[in-house]
């Protein structure tokens, strides 16, 4: 299983969610957090506590699916995504090692790889 992990203009999360939606995603989880890009200058922007709201509000959007299924959804999620201009976002692909459920104990990877 892999994590695809985005952050993404909050003006794009509609069109996002649906296409991820209709691309097959199993679960989409939303996040509205503030952040800051590579290149910022650190003389105009501190990221002490008190001035985190000066930086740019943006979404993370966090997809876990089968291995079967990065490429197809990272292709959707940048897709929906993109506006063509500087600032579009980025996404993180990463390994998903465990995952568990809480109420029953299942080991939800063991489950997707073998039934």
């Amino acid at each position: 299983m892999k994590l695809l992990k985005a952050f993404i203009r909050m003006s794009r999360a509609d069109q996002v969610v649906r296409a991820l939606e209709d691309g097959g995603a199993p679960g989409v989880t939303l996040s509205h957090v503030h952040g800051i890009g590579y290149g910022y200058d650190p003389l105009t922007f501190t990221l002490a506590p008190n001035e985190v709201n000066r930086a740019i509000e943006v979404l993370k959007v966090e997809v876990v699916c089968r291995d079967a299924d990065v490429r197809r959804l990272l292709a959707t999620l940048q897709q929906a995504a993109r506006t063509g201009s500087e600032g579009d976002g980025i996404v993180f692909v990463t390994p998903v090692e465990q995952a568990i459920r809480i109420r029953t104990g299942e080991d939800c990877i063991e489950t997707e790889n073998h039934g």
